[in-house]
């Protein structure tokens, strides 16, 4: 295990149960006595995850000298939203299923799902009340949370109104990740690096690095839905909601038309129409069109354009937390990785 993701576990175990123990209490003191939401939120957050978007407030900290404990509650904010997306996300994609359980809206409902989504956004706010700083810097973070959901929200947006586009461009894929995923990792580098009073320069660098980090991940994403183990029904579940991915927007414009017509055909019909015979062919399309070859580039790129800047040279620690990010960001495909430089 490298030093950042032993460092990780460290933090995890530090902080983990207070960052638990702070949403548990904001969510039962903040919510309407009675209210059903407190029930749908604590279902909903027993699925676990990594937690990650929870623990990077506490390793910037460290890396600028600062006491982990006080960006508890900015990593339970973090936390908070990136779960509302994930219940609100469930929903859109009729995804049934999330780390063995069954997802929120077919636990309770659309209609109520919706409902706990939108009430995990004020809670969001909530949580990064609870930040013990002057109140000009909370006002500041608390600005920087609307904006990076607005970001999102956005980018979710976008990723709709692409999948109406004939032929997506590599570009509008990029403007879509950089708001739907990289919001949610620029939030807690910026604000957590707001709270340490960092340089304002030091703040637009790490944004920017968390952008491409974002990017980084999204594309990660889309390569282990087809090519490892994602934790969900099955393979090519993202191919299933018809959704556009760096290997779909490579294919649709590298790939000959009548093989991008067929493509077009599986990513339009409806999710239980799409066999996995169609899958197959398409893992193996998009390795024979050299659209896996794209993605695993760009990672590369995205990887380097974070990691080695020079800006950070004068800030060892946070440059080892950039690295450190990208490393637990490929973990899950570096077999992937592996294989395709050997091929």
């Amino acid at each position: 295990m490298s030093e950042m993701m032993t460092n990780f576990e460290r933090l995890r175990d530090t902080y983990l149960g207070e960052i638990h123990a702070l949403i548990d209490r904001v969510v039962e003191d903040e919510a309407p006595e009675g209210s059903s939401l407190v029930e749908m939120c604590r279902y909903h957050m027993k699925t676990g995850g990594k937690r990650l978007r929870a623990l990077l407030p506490l390793a910037v900290a460290e890396a600028f000298g600062a006491e982990p404990t006080k960006l508890v509650p900015l990593g339970a904010a973090c936390e908070m939203l990136h779960n509302a997306t994930l219940v609100h996300d469930d929903l859109q994609d009729r995804d049934q299923i999330r780390r063995g359980e069954e997802t929120v809206w077919v636990r309770f409902g659309e209609p109520r799902a919706i409902n706990l989504g939108d009430a995990m956004l004020y809670w969001t706010l909530l949580l990064a009340g609870r930040l013990e700083c002057p109140a000009d810097k909370r006002q500041r973070i608390s600005s920087r949370i609307l904006r990076e959901t607005l970001r999102v929200v956005d980018g979710q947006e976008r990723e709709f109104l692409l999948k109406d586009v004939t032929s997506p461009s590599v570009d509008d894929y990029f403007r879509m990740v950089e708001g739907k995923t990289s919001g949610l990792f620029a939030l807690p580098l910026g604000a957590a690096a707001d709270f340490c009073d960092a340089p304002e320069d030091v703040i637009d660098e790490l944004e920017i690095a968390a952008g491409h980090l974002g990017v980084l991940f999204q594309i990660q994403d889309d390569v282990l839905d087809l090519y490892a183990d994602k934790g969900r029904e099955h393979r090519g579940t993202d191919i299933c909601e018809g959704k556009i991915s760096a290997l779909v927007v490579h294919f649709l414009t590298h790939a000959p038309e009548d093989e991008a017509a067929w493509l077009r055909d599986v990513l339009d019909r409806p999710r239980d129409e799409v066999s996995h015979d169609d899958i197959d062919r398409v893992i193996d399309a998009f390795r024979e069109h050299g659209s896996l070859d794209f993605a695993l580039n760009e990672i590369d790129r995205r990887r380097r354009l974070a990691c080695d800047t020079k800006f950070f040279a004068d800030y060892p620690a946070i440059e080892g937390l950039l690295r450190g990010m990208a490393e637990v960001f490929l973990k899950p495909i570096q077999h992937v990785i592996a294989a395709e430089q050997q091929a």
